[in-house]
């Protein structure tokens, strides 16, 4: 976007806020289902593996499946009106998971929820592009992607609360009530910008900010991109994995109520997250004007700092050695989400930014929340026999392979991303 055409700064943050709310009340919709894992669990009698699958899999399968005409729809036609339809069904769906009397019923509701979240990703980033010109996107995409850490603890901490207060169907019920009327704001707030053209800057640092061009067909053949993407599958299995069976960790070895162990985690988690995630933002801001090859190695030390902590938080003799190991975690995660959100918004071309973050949404997605949680789970139940309760731990410190596997493919793939961007 040229400097005279953009938005005015205050203004454009207005709409990356109401993004970022999205974002964030499609996680937490999303990661409810796990914060009250074990109250279902118990009601339904299920298996851990049948958990993960519920959790993980199904959801992972749909949202895939669902991303690819939703994104190719985006680049086309309103994405404004794409995102607004999707979040008001993906509402409905939470409420319905609560009147949920089988299995069979959950199943169904996770299907629907994860036809309409598939919608919100790629819509959300590629209206950022054209809100915000590319100086100021890393931060922009810093507060952005900090929905996404704010909705999986909102998830943990009020979800939790109100399964304590009033069981988990009306945490469904009023989570899904709140999803609903973010819709209708963002409907009637949110505007269908010009799909802008951006120039390229006239400056000593131009490598570091060009503008790809070529199509969605070219993005996929640069290097940089297909390592990134490899990237993205292996951080969200570890992610996932970690997530998905965090609560019931607390739960089950230190016997909290999933309601206290969202609170705790939730508030502890909020401020590192947030803090790794917005200084994750400026960092990428700053060092990327230099060297655009930034954006991908902040990525890959985050994972490798993240790496000690993962290991540290799976084994935790005490719930205080749990909790600081479990900060240290998300702080080093969180801190590589917006310079690999930007890197990838520089690599695709104006006409291809939601398939991008389409294809990202999807291999994370359908990879890391189809296979992490799983593993963890079938970890868990394969080990039971020999190391009881403990079984779950060793699930969990396995996610430390796939989390350094991310770190190695982000470094690979800043080896060319300068000139990747350059083509």
């Amino acid at each position: 976007m040229h400097d005279q055409e953009a938005l005015p700064q205050a203004r454009a943050n207005t709409y990356v806020i109401i993004l970022a709310i999205l974002i964030g009340l499609s996680m937490m919709d999303r990661q409810l289902l796990a914060v009250v894992a074990e109250p279902i669990k118990h009601e339904f009698n299920l298996s851990d593996t049948d958990l993960g699958l519920l959790t993980g899999t199904l959801f992972a399968v749909i949202f895939s499946v669902a991303s690819i005409p939703v994104s190719w729809a985006a680049d086309r036609i309103s994405r404004t009106g794409i995102l607004t339809v999707c979040a008001t069904f993906w509402a409905l769906c939470t409420g319905v998971v609560g009147l949920s009397t089988a299995y069979v019923h959950l199943a169904a509701a996770r299907v629907g929820l994860a036809v309409g979240e598939a919608g919100c990703n790629p819509c959300a980033q590629s209206l950022i592009a054209d809100y915000v010109p590319p100086e100021r996107r890393g931060r922009a995409l810093a507060i952005y992607v900090m929905g996404g850490p704010a909705g999986l603890i909102a998830a943990g901490t009020l979800g939790g609360i109100l399964n304590d207060q009033f069981g988990w169907r009306v945490a469904f019920y009023v989570l899904g009530g709140v999803s609903l009327f973010a819709a209708f704001i963002a409907a009637i707030m949110l505007p269908e910008p010009k799909r802008q053209r951006e120039a390229m800057p006239v400056t000593i640092h131009a490598a570091a900010i060009a503008v790809p061009r070529g199509g969605y067909a070219a993005l996929t053949a640069k290097p940089a991109f297909r390592y990134f993407i490899l990237g993205t599958a292996f951080v969200s299995i570890a992610i996932y994995g970690s997530l998905v069976w965090g609560t019931t960790y607390v739960v089950r070895f230190f016997g909290w109520t999933p309601g206290e162990a969202g609170a705790v985690v939730g508030t502890l988690g909020a401020v590192v997250s947030l803090g790794g995630t917005w200084l994750g933002g400026r960092m990428s801001d700053s060092l990327s004007t230099r060297n655009a090859r930034w954006l991908l190695l902040l990525p890959a030390l985050g994972l490798l700092l993240a790496s000690p902590c993962t290991l540290a938080a799976a084994f935790a003799p005490t719930i205080v050695v749990l909790f600081a190991a479990s900060s240290g975690e998300a702080f080093f995660r969180t801190l590589t989400l917006a310079p690999a959100a930007a890197a990838l918004q520089r690599l695709a071309p104006n006409d291809a930014r939601a398939r991008a973050a389409a294809t990202a949404g999807v291999v994370g997605t359908l990879i890391g929340l189809g296979v992490g949680p799983v593993l963890v789970g079938a970890i868990s139940d394969g080990l039971a026999p020999q190391t009881g309760k403990d079984s779950l731990r060793y699930g969990l410190a396995a996610m430390v392979i796939p989390q350094l596997l991310a770190a190695y493919c982000y470094w690979r793939a800043s080896q060319t991303l300068r000139e990747d961007l350059e083509e």
